[in-house]
């Protein structure tokens, strides 16, 4: 009986080796045009579907693999692409190409793993999932690229949050909104001394439903309009304490952003959205330096160097599949799951080699918790009120079974691909 069970047994695992063939993944250049394009389109994709941090650009596509789909037409592209950060706030709703990547000093990088179904014929994406991880130069990777540039802080500190609110309140004051802004959350923080203690704040706003025309004591009590009519944006501020002339001065300079529109999966916000009014408020004209928070030492920062030369045989042609090579492996998942992890400076050699490696599971075996960024309790990094927030999270279906991102490196000779962007001091990895 038991020889009967295990004949049984076999026989249906068996059966189920047969019915499942094993998944041909391949392998095509990281130059090839429809890899680039599915790489653009995953960060398309990707800066909009978060909430908060800045919008990431591609520095160079570091690997893919490539699942082809059959009748479904276009492919799986399974990419990891090496990313730099830009001055560019998300809720901006910019491409990355319109967006300038920070200066060498700011660089903030990382690496992205992502799933994306690209029809390069219909120009239909679908963004399935996203993995980043971030992190910024050492303080003696920045000491060496700029010594006299400002030193980054935590933007949690009093200090930065009274920059944040003493610039806010010079705008308000000098706008012609109609009610009072408040802050949400301090994105960035740095100090120096100029001539006097200096400091410079990035911080998003949020509008709010207290009218200018009547006085109010503590803005930060004043309830938030819904985020679909309330105008948001990013502000730079600063604060230099001038001990030679013993006077303060304050810089503000307020991004507003684009309403989001509804949009199809065919449409990211950023290609239906005009950008935000920008407002700019300065003391005087000779301390504006001051408020491009270091601009007058920039000649000791060395500036990143953009690759985008017209090498056209770099860009390769996409070869059509055999029809070995075609699987219809494509889930019905309609939301995109990811999130973007920042993580402190590292002491150690500056490069993508001491980021934490970015796990392939949470790519494939479960849901990917939303965004996580270092929490700044001080503030209220949200825009969308706590209903919206929570009915969005409850409404997440179980996310369905995707291949598995595969493991190992691409077998292509021309991954990793070429780089777009060079930044001085920053070694990128080579596939082990």
């Amino acid at each position: 009986m038991s020889l009967l069970i295990s004949f049984l047994i076999g026989t249906q695992m068996l059966h189920l080796v047969v019915a499942s063939p094993p998944l041909r993944f391949l392998s095509p250049s990281c130059n090839s045009l429809v890899v680039k394009a599915a790489a653009e389109a995953a960060l398309n994709k990707l800066n909009p579907d978060r909430r908060e941090g800045y919008v990431l650009s591609l520095q160079r596509i570091f690997n893919v693999h490539e699942l082809p789909q059959g009748q479904i037409g276009g492919s799986l592209f399974y990419l990891t692409m090496d990313v730099l950060e830009t001055e560019c706030h998300v809720l901006s709703r910019k491409l990355s190409k319109d967006c300038n990547v920070r200066r060498a000093h700011e660089t903030v990088y990382g690496q992205c793993k992502a799933i994306i179904h690209f029809n390069r014929d219909s120009n239909h994406s679908h963004l399935y999932s996203y993995d980043c991880i971030l992190r910024p130069l050492s303080p003696a990777a920045m000491a060496k690229i700029c010594p006299d540039c400002p030193v980054p802080g935590d933007p949690s500190e009093a200090t930065f949050q009274e920059t944040a609110a003493e610039s806010l309140a010079k705008f308000s004051a000098e706008s012609n909104h109609v009610h009072y802004f408040t802050i949400l959350n301090v994105t960035r923080a740095r100090s120096q001394w100029v001539v006097g203690p200096s400091n410079f704040v990035e911080y998003t706003i949020q509008e709010t439903s207290c009218p200018k025309s009547q006085p109010v004591s503590v803005i930060t009590k004043c309830p938030l309009l819904p985020s679909s009519t309330a105008e948001t944006g990013l502000c730079k501020g600063s604060v230099v304490n001038s001990r030679i002339e013993n006077r303060k001065f304050v810089t503000v300079k307020c991004n507003l952003f684009p309403r989001p529109s509804p949009v199809t999966d065919e449409q990211t916000p950023q290609s239906r959205s005009e950008p935000g009014q920008e407002e700019h408020h300065d003391d005087s004209e000779r301390h504006r330096d001051h408020h491009e928070e270091d601009g007058h030492h920039h000649q000791h920062s060395r500036p990143h160097h953009h690759k985008h030369g017209h090498k056209h045989e770099h860009q390769e042609p996409h070869h059509p599949h055999s029809s070995d090579d075609i699987t219809e492996t494509l889930p019905e998942q309609k939301e995109t799951v990811g999130r973007v992890i920042v993580y402190p400076p590292s002491t150690k050699h500056v490069s993508l080699h001491s980021l934490p490696e970015t796990q392939a599971e949470h790519l494939d075996e479960k849901p990917i918790p939303p965004e996580v960024q270092k929490p700044n309790p001080t503030s209220n990094p949200r825009l969308a009120s706590a209903e919206q927030e929570a009915s969005t999270h409850s409404a997440k279906p179980a996310r369905p079974a995707l291949p598995s991102f595969p493991s190992g490196f691409s077998k292509s000779a021309k991954c990793p691909g070429d780089l777009l962007i060079e930044i001085h001091g920053l070694q990128l990895p080579l596939p082990s």
